[in-house]
């Protein structure tokens, strides 16, 4: 569709050499950006040549050196109505509801409208069988009308000899606003969501037989409930499929749909694309193995055709050596076609953060499913061909994305647990293999009962991981159940990876939980990520870091009583010097990025992107590089005999390299020179000046990163950092410690911990504060068994 850049200039009459502006004033400089922006609305290229701004084309079309500074410099500068005319590239224009529609939609609204405080339920539960531990219920959906009252008749079954039936996945929604269905005559009261779920999956003729846990579960039956749940694994191994419920269409949700039928389409026969499924490594995403489909240079013909590139060469239309060069690099690369516009990946993104990709239950859902179908209204994809979609545009194209907010990963897991539950899983990876692994994985979803943070994965758990004997039992507190479960992983593994886990500041882990005990409720804490996962396991570049502080020793821990954990170790430095909290340099990409929101007098084009926000960020890292290499210490030795800049660097990475130290001390030269920009700026006094300063900053950065070779790898590599300190202890070693550490807290090695351990004493007794890696004793360099005592953690 479009000709690389140096072939259209020379199909236009300018003059590249000494051209002239459009005032008729003195030449400028070719690489002038004004210069240049003049260019292109002379060139009259098509909208489309510009669409989502352009940057990963930028940075293919040019030269990688000087192409993405000129793009930089032009967005600066671009006109604001061409940026709000790309912002109509490719938006949704829906046609107006026409007056049946609008009277059906208040008739729906009616029908699905919450009951009021007084309405009670009158149905009553048939006892299950006493005698089977598989006896369970499955209700038996009748057909009807659109807006007909629901009917369901509700019937006892045993899982070993049922009719074959399908299990129903979704989220109840706000448990306190309900509304009636009738069921074998008599009344239940179920949430707004499930009633709209049960509407759509309705048949006009014949039965729909469903086992659906709000139902086919007396939930005011403790034992019955707890019973259950314990056997929900069986359930949904036996059903023909799941449905999964997402609810009903909104925004734009049926183009998120097409855009990931659209793009297996178009792959599914492409045999050299990396398979998406296998690209679920959040930790590597700067591997090579992560190819962009949506590489504009390797694959458009000038007819808008696509086509592979072949190992036979050139042909000889292909003149000047960049664009040889440029050739070259396509050779065997797998099919690529044009990115999705704005409003598709914004469609697809909103589908993905619907409530239901939150829920800790769905991880047992769809790992057991023989097949899922994932139904938005009248609309449904197979999970694998969603799947596909997702990884397509926000892993593999991450460039033209944003990619995917580590915080807000529930995909990554839910595609591991199932790949490795059904068989299916690639060679080259092995995913994590114990109870612990799968908790900490799915640390961020969410659970109405705390308690099911634990029991929602014991159907996902390996048959051997002791762990599992935990029951599932509805007359335990919360408290009780983490507790009771640290006691079992603790006295089971033999290792202290339980205490590598994050503990937030919930309420539940403040005030009830020992220090020790992870509070698995709390859903979002800041990690160094050195255990997990904690089985043996690799990824595209090769095998993932591994720890051993103390020389593979084994933990024998001891319990004074259920608060307080007795473990062998001793203090081997304490924290001397702490930076402030390291702020990600991110902002929402996607939505920012691509520029889904006005803008008014006061807001350039540079904010839209989210780049005027990195001030923070800078200002922490230069105050850290400052720690660290300030005061006519960069060219001292590290402790560890080796240059102090290169144990800066594996420290804020936690030793995360991409290739080779070599690699490393490359990257983080064009990071650290990068920064200089910044710097440059505070020390002539900018920064005195917010915006203009956020501004120059932000370009200085990006530019200089861009065109250095590493290209903004250094920033992937450092993730760990993020929300976590950098610290210097009292006997000079760099440390990267979790955010609640205080200056004095002590670094401590303990049997069977594969990382040091930060802990802060309380009389005679210590509260943990978490893991940390210590550049230079994270390979038992600083180990002694023989000094080893007891400490009590409380």
């Amino acid at each position: 569709m479009f000709k690389p850049f140096n072939s259209l200039k020379d199909k236009v009459p300018l003059r590249w050499n000494k051209p002239v502006n459009e005032c008729d004033e003195a030449p400028v400089d070719a690489q002038d950006p004004g210069f240049l922006q003049s260019s292109f609305q002379k060139l009259n290229l098509p909208r489309e040549y510009w669409h989502n701004k352009l940057e990963s084309f930028y940075k293919d079309q040019f030269n990688p050196k000087d192409g993405f500074a000129q793009h930089v410099r032009q967005t600066v500068s671009m006109p604001k109505e061409w940026m709000l005319g790309l912002i109509d590239e490719g938006k949704p224009n829906p046609e107006p509801l026409t007056a049946e529609e609008l009277e059906r939609a208040a008739v729906w609204a009616k029908f699905l409208a919450p009951e009021s405080g007084n309405a009670k339920a009158n149905y009553v539960y048939e006892p299950l069988s006493s005698v089977s531990t598989l006896s369970t219920r499955l209700v038996r959906l009748l057909p009807g009308e659109d807006l007909e009252d629901i009917q369901l008749v509700v019937e006892c079954v045993e899982l070993d000899n049922c009719v074959s039936y399908e299990a129903l996945s979704y989220c109840w929604g706000e448990p306190s606003v309900k509304t009636i269905i009738h069921c074998n005559g008599g009344s239940l009261l179920v949430t707004t969501n499930l009633k709209s779920a049960l509407l759509y999956l309705r048949r006009k003729t014949g039965d729909r037989l469903l086992w659906i846990d709000a139902l086919c579960i007396n939930q005011e039956d403790l034992q019955e409930r707890s019973q259950q749940v314990g056997i929900m694994s069986h359930i949904y191994r036996k059903a023909s499929g799941t449905i999964v419920w997402l609810g009903e269409e909104a925004q734009n949700s049926s183009l998120g749909i097409d855009l990931c039928e659209k793009l297996y389409e178009f792959f599914k026969d492409e045999k050299t694309c990396l398979q998406p499924k296998s690209q679920f490594n959040f930790r590597t995403l700067w591997s090579s193995d992560h190819h962009d489909p949506f590489n504009p240079s390797h694959a458009q013909t000038d007819e808008g055709d696509f086509k592979k590139r072949t190992t036979e060469g050139n042909t000889e239309s292909d003149k000047g050596d960049e664009y040889k060069k440029f050739e070259d690099s396509s050779k065997g690369l797998p099919l690529r076609m044009n990115p999705p516009n704005v409003y598709e990946l914004l469609a697809l993104r909103d589908l993905a953060r619907r409530q239901w990709f939150r829920r800790i239950w769905i991880a047992q859902e769809l790992a057991l499913a023989s097949q899922v179908t994932m139904v938005c209204g009248y609309r449904s994809i197979s999970w694998d061909i969603f799947v596909y979609g997702f990884a397509m545009t926000f892993v593999s194209g991450h460039r033209i994305s944003g990619g995917w907010d580590r915080d807000q990963n529930f995909i990554g897991p839910l595609v591991q647990i199932r790949e490795s539950i059904q068989g299916g899983a690639p060679d080259q990876y092995q995913y994590p293999a114990t109870l612990l692994d799968r908790l900490h994985g799915c640390r961020s979803f969410e659970a109405t009962d705390p308690r099911d943070k634990v029991y929602g994965l014991l159907g996902v758990a390996p048959l051997d991981d002791k762990a599992i004997s935990v029951k599932v039992d509805y007359g335990k507190t919360a408290e009780e159940v983490y507790v009771g479960l640290a006691h079992v992983i603790l006295s089971s593994s033999g290792n202290l990876d339980l205490l590598s886990i994050p503990h937030g500041d919930s309420q539940l882990g403040k005030h009830r939980l020992p220090s020790w005990v992870p509070d698995w409720s709390y859903t979002s804490s800041p990690s160094l990520d050195l255990v997990f996962p904690a089985s043996k396991r690799k990824s595209p570049s090769g095998p993932i870091r591994e720890f051993a502080a103390t020389r593979g020793s084994t933990s024998t821990p001891m319990f004074k009583d259920p608060q307080i954990l007795v473990l062998s170790g001793y203090i081997v430095d304490n924290i001397a010097q702490l930076s402030e909290i390291i702020q990600a340099p991110i902002a929402d990409t996607l939505r920012m990025k691509l520029l889904d929101q006005k803008l008014d007098d006061e807001k350039s084009v540079l904010e839209a992107e989210g780049l005027a926000g990195m001030s923070v960020y800078f200002d922490i890292m230069m105050s850290i590089e400052d720690l660290a290499l300030g005061g006519g210490n960069e060219n001292s030795i590290y402790p560890t005999s080796e240059p102090r800049t290169r144990a800066f660097w594996r420290t804020l990475c936690t030793d995360t390299t991409y290739d080779s130290l070599d690699a490393g001390d490359l990257a983080f030269t064009g990071w650290r020179q990068a920064l200089k920009a910044p710097r440059v700026l505070k020390r002539f006094r900018v920064d005195k000046f917010t915006r203009l300063y956020n501004y120059l900053a932000a370009v200085g950065f990006g530019v200089t990163n861009t065109l250095h070779e590493s290209d903004g790898l250094f920033e992937i590599m450092m993730q760990p950092a993020f929300y976590n300190r950098f610290a210097i202890t009292r006997d000079g070693y760099f440390a990267m410690v979790p955010p609640a550490t205080k200056v004095g807290d002590q670094v401590g090695l303990f049997k069977g911990g594969k990382v040091p351990l930060i802990i802060r004493q309380k009389d005679d007794q210590w509260s943990l504060v978490g893991e940390s890696y210590v550049h230079g004793i994270m390979h038992g360099e600083a180990f002694n068994e023989a000094r080893s005592t007891e400490l009590e953690l409380i």
